[in-house]
Parts: structure tokens; sequence; C-alpha cells
């Protein structure tokens, strides 16, 4: 019997989970369809998730009432183990890379521990370090806006107590890239009080000789975790699903941190599928570029400043007071993102909409250079 086909028994009858979740998805598309919000507020896949995933979705609709399995996880984990040249014991799944995050500021904190991170960055280290005895120490970026390594590094050297460094790269939000041999020169050289979390949440989006994984590092030092994600790429970012990359020893480390119940059987066998599907990767990447030159094709006309991203946004000045920019853009079934103090000159855009979305997005961005806002 086809999976999709397995009957519920009610009081009504039975239905069918065939029958019934083309009717649900068509709803949803109905809904969608005449949801007039842009939301360009947060950073997802304008393609949607890949063909392959939604029938994996609906393939394993019958093991919802169960709770996750293993051979699901396991089959993920050899997935991504192949991936990356590791093995099955250098991978650790979470709900998203937040949770691998939080894991590693979890599982590495200690009185007096300090978390050192750039300025402006990702915030989830630090919301994750604030109910602990950490000290938050953040450093400004370079005139170029890479990561200050030889700061960072010489400040860590000063520190004898533990210190998690949060290295995002690309960086969130400001889109650009810290070169991944100064990165490197540091994590080699690290003494061992120092645990990196590397979050290259972006990483398949960039394409600059600088800028290479440290992925490396993770069958090489044990004092690493690099995190990844399925909520760009791959288009499932409402399912909450991501992995970490590190030595056997660091992954047993995080596990107690972990959710053992995690990610969740739907999360596990859309993933799986998604990676399988590399048209559907080599098309998010093409749609990602034609999105970009058509915001900054709009910004170069309005004089705007804009950062060189590497990632799946923009970061742009507006020239005003950003609150007052987020309400007007809300005013207008637009939402942006959020402020990145201490950079308030500039506003996040996600490019989560299609080229033709993101027009009505320029076109309002006009009329507030016509109306003196920005």
């Amino acid at each position: 019997m086809d999976r999709r086909d397995f009957l519920i028994d009610g009081a009504a009858g039975s239905v069918s989970i065939a029958a019934l979740a083309p009717g649900l998805l068509s709803a949803a598309v109905l809904s969608s369809s005449q949801d007039t919000i842009l939301r360009l507020n947060h950073n997802a896949n304008p393609l949607g998730m890949p063909p392959a995933s939604k029938q994996a979705i609906l393939d394993s609709l019958v093991d919802v009432p169960h709770y996750p399995d293993d051979p699901p996880r396991d089959r993920l984990i050899q997935q991504l183990a192949s991936l990356h040249l590791v093995s099955n014991d250098q991978v650790v799944l979470g709900q998203g890379s937040t949770e691998i995050i939080r894991a590693a500021v979890q599982a590495h904190a200690a009185p007096g521990g300090r978390v050192l991170q750039a300025d402006p960055t990702y915030e989830n280290a630090t919301r994750y370090a604030e109910p602990f005895p950490y000290r938050i120490e953040k450093i400004p970026l370079t005139p170029s806006f890479a990561h200050d390594v030889e700061r960072m590094s010489n400040m860590g050297k000063k520190w004898k107590e533990p210190i998690v460094v949060y290295i995002c790269n690309p960086n969130n939000p400001t889109g650009t890239i810290t070169a991944s041999a100064d990165l490197d020169t540091w994590i080699s050289s690290a003494p061992d009080n120092l645990f990196f979390i590397v979050d290259e949440a972006y990483y398949p989006l960039v394409n600059d000789p600088r800028y290479w994984s440290a992925e490396k590092w993770a069958s090489k030092r044990d004092n690493i975790v690099v995190c990844r994600t399925f909520s760009k790429l791959y288009g499932i970012a409402g399912l909450r699903i991501g992995y970490g990359l590190c030595s056997p020893q660091t992954a047993r480390r995080l596990q107690p941190y972990l959710n053992r119940s995690s990610p969740n059987t739907l999360a596990v066998v859309a993933a799986s599928a998604a990676l399988q599907d590399k048209d559907w990767h080599n098309a998010s990447v093409k749609i990602w570029s034609e999105c970009k030159k058509v915001v900054t094709d709009c910004l170069d006309d309005l004089g705007l400043h804009y950062f060189e991203s590497h990632t799946a946004f923009l970061f742009h000045a507006i020239h005003g007071d950003q609150d007052l920019y987020i309400r007007r853009m809300r005013d207008q079934d637009i939402l942006v993102g959020r402020k990145f103090p201490p950079i308030l000159s500039h506003n996040r855009l996600s490019l989560s909409s299609t080229p033709e979305g993101l027009v009505r997005f320029t076109d309002t961005l006009r009329k507030f250079r016509n109306a003196g806002w920005i």
C-alpha cells in the first residue's frame, strides 16, 4: 500500500491522506497568493523548497504520530558525512544551526568565561550566553567590514579563562567575508582555552577566491564546530534543521545539550531529499543573483551605499531614522529588516522574493526618495 494512501480511521469515516494533503496544499497556495505582504525581513529562498522535499514530506506524513526514528536520521548523517568527507560521528544535527550554536555556548560555559565576537554580527551567540556567567566581548569590524582577526586573536591571547569565539562568515548583517587564510592562521595557532563556532549559513552563495570553508578543522582540532543550515539554499527554514561538523570528541561534548528528539521527522526527510537535488541548488543561486541585481541597480540609481554582499541579503543605506523607515515600509505592506546596532544608517534587506516581487520594493524605495524620506 502506498504510504500516501494510508487511511485514518475516525468517527466520520476514513479519510485518505493522499486525498487530504492536496486540498491542504491548495488552501495554503491560495492563502499565500492572497497575502499582499512582501516579507523581506527574514532570509528565505525565493523558490521555496525543492519538489523532492515536498514529496518526501507527503510520503512521511504517516510517521508523524510517532517519535522521530533513527533510520532516517542515520541516513541524513551518512549523506552529510559523505558530502563533507568526515566520519558519521563528526556530524551533529540540530533544530537549525542555531541549536548547534546554543549547544556550543552552553557546553563551554564556565565562571569568568568570555564570548568573543565581531560587532555587528548575528546575535544568537550573545543571546544564548546571557543566562550564563559569560562576559561578552564585541570587537568592531575592520574598515573593510571583515572580522578584525588580528585584534581578536591578540585579545584571546591575554585571557586564560574559557573563551567561545563566534565567527559568522559571511557576516550577518553586512554580507561581507573575512579572508579564510586569516582565520586558518588564527585557528591553527589558538590556545586550548579558545573554542570556535564558525557559522557558515551562507557558504553556498560565496564565489570569491579569498573564501573557503573552515570544515577541514573539524578533522584536525577539538576546539571548533562549523555550522551549516538547510534554511537558506535548501528552502526549509520553517522546518528548523541544521548541522554541525566537528571532531568526535567535540560531538560527544555537545550531545548532552542537544534535543535528543530533534530534528523532527519531516525536517529530516526533507533535508535528505534536498541534498540530492543539485538542479535546485543551482536554480536557487541563480535567482538570488538576479534578485540582487534588481535591488542593486535601484540602489545605484538612488546613490544609496550598500555593502558587497556574498549572501542572500543586502545591507544598504537609508538616509534617515531607521524606525521611521521600517514603519513607512510596513505601511506599504513591505517588511524589511530589523536594526543592527551600531550601524544604524543601514537596513538589512532579505532577498526573499522573486525578481518580479522585488520590483515592488524598488518602486516603493523610489517613491520614498521622491518624498524626501531616504
